[in-house]
């Protein structure tokens, strides 16, 4: 309990008022000014004398001592509290806080004696009750003490939900590619531009993403991820942008703050932004560039000030030409953009990941044996890095000895023909239909200057099927 703002009553000299009469300048004069306060007061006071004598009690110790202010007026301090330290305040003129004194056997109080002085001399001391029994401060503690834990454990949980975990270490390879992408991600980082992260699904583009903040100037502030593939259309801009009460049926009372005010001072991560729907593009859009938000149901704007960080598996150009996307946003996010490349182009990198996933599972003793290590160089990991991780955990489950051996991994990474690695799973007929297929579309899209609404036409298929065509036969 803090106490540093209680000091001891000082009393000056004798004021014109006091020698004239009015005030007879003595204990007994400020007792009548403040007898109707303290009598009404949820707390025990008693005024004494520089003899210890009782010369105010207020109603609630007349009460707790089973006595009236009558009969207590006069009385010395010891009759209630035979062993009472006030004396010693008198003498020493030295107040004592948050004491225990036991009243009797059933009843402890805790109280403060505070002396008053005038001219250095102590004439009085005010006792004053700070719990009317001591097992009231104990219980009064253990609640303060659960509610401090509560509002650890919400805090905790808080700052794990907007706190970045990973940095450039993190991000685990050594082939030319990633550690280019490293590179440019790490001079991105100390701008405070917005940034675009390309990648297949399970690259690691949230890895960057985290390491990107956590390496700018913005690492204190927060670091808000949304994943916009895993929220329903309908919702999404209010869990972007917030609402006030009662914008909608089932809304909250009080509303809501947005993932965009939250990341006020930090960072913005949008992972699958592809899958953003294009009026909430156009909102975001308006946000970037005005720094202000409109809650749902709301008349003012908030400033925010933050930084965004998307990512995307999708071809966003392609979806530009099928108006699934907007030119205006992409644009806005391309200038700054870092692309992670498969792992099956990276095969250098399969061993230090294999080394790394072992460690963090404490099974760096196991190592993985020679043939099991070149079937995982020769798969194709259509999955990248996250497909990596669980083969590795499914096959330390299975391991019985010390290594790790080709029967112990899964399945389609045992089965898989290294030399359908480049060329799918065709067979000599589809693949000379797409060989065929492929001339067709190149031949047209030549003869019409590259124009890819007016081939899609001649062939009578939709743009986006033709951009799907395109990037299977990479044509370009």
């Amino acid at each position: 309990m803090e106490y540093s703002s209680v000091k001891p009553i000082y009393l000056g000299e004798a004021t014109d008022i006091e020698k004239s009469g009015y005030l007879v300048g003595n204990v007994e004069a400020l007792v009548e000014v403040l007898q109707v306060v303290f009598d009404n007061a949820y707390s025990g006071i008693i005024l004494c004398d520089k003899k210890s004598r009782i010369l105010y009690i207020n109603n609630f110790y007349a009460d707790l001592l089973g006595t009236t202010k009558d009969e207590a007026l006069g009385q010395h301090i010891k009759k209630y509290f035979p062993c009472s330290r006030l004396p010693g305040v008198l003498k020493t003129g030295q107040m004592e806080l948050g004491r225990r004194c036991s009243l009797r056997s059933d009843l402890d109080l805790l109280v403060n004696r505070i002396p008053i002085v005038r001219n250095g001399e102590a004439v009085g001391v005010i006792l004053q009750t700070v719990f009317k029994n001591y097992a009231e401060i104990n219980e009064l503690m253990m609640r303060m003490s659960q509610l401090e834990r509560k509002v650890n454990y919400y805090k905790r949980g808080l700052d794990s939900v907007l706190t970045a975990t990973y940095n450039f270490d993190s991000i685990v390879g050594r082939s030319p590619r990633l550690l280019e992408a490293k590179s440019m991600a790490s001079r991105y980082a100390e701008t405070d531009g917005s940034v675009l992260i390309l990648g297949a699904t399970g690259t690691g583009k949230e890895l960057f993403a985290h390491a990107i903040h956590m390496s700018s100037p913005r690492n204190q502030g927060a670091f808000v991820c949304v994943n916009c593939a895993a929220i329903p259309k309908e919702l999404i801009e209010s869990e972007l942008f917030g609402y006030e009460t009662g914008a909608f049926t089932g809304a909250r009372p009080k509303g809501k703050s947005g993932k965009i005010e939250l990341s006020d001072g930090g960072t913005l991560f949008l992972d699958e932004i592809g899958d953003l729907p294009v009026s909430a593009q156009a909102k975001l859009l308006r946000v970037l560039e005005t720094k202000e938000i409109e809650k749902l149901g709301g008349l003012k704007k908030v400033k925010v000030d933050f930084r965004l960080v998307a990512a995307t598996n999708k071809d966003l150009r392609a979806m530009i030409s099928c108006d699934e996307f907007r030119d205006d946003l992409f644009y806005r996010l391309n200038t700054m953009c870092v692309e992670i490349p498969p792992l099956s182009e990276r095969p250098e990198d399969i061993p230090v990941l294999v080394s790394h996933f072992l460690k963090a599972m404490g099974r760096t003793s196991a190592g993985i044996g020679e043939r099991a290590m070149k079937l995982l160089e020769s798969y194709s990991w259509p999955g990248n890095v996250r497909e990596l991780k669980n083969a590795i955990q499914s096959a330390v489950s299975l391991a019985c000895g010390g290594k790790i051996h080709m029967e112990e991994l899964p399945y389609e990474i045992r089965s898989f023909d290294s030399s359908r690695k480049n060329q799918g799973q065709q067979n000599p007929l589809s693949k000379e239909v797409g060989q065929y297929e492929k001339g067709i579309i190149s031949s047209i899209l030549s003869r019409a200057g590259g124009n890819m609404s007016q081939t899609a036409r001649i062939l009578g298929i939709s743009r986006s099927t033709l951009y799907e065509k395109c990037r299977a036969y990479d044509i370009r």
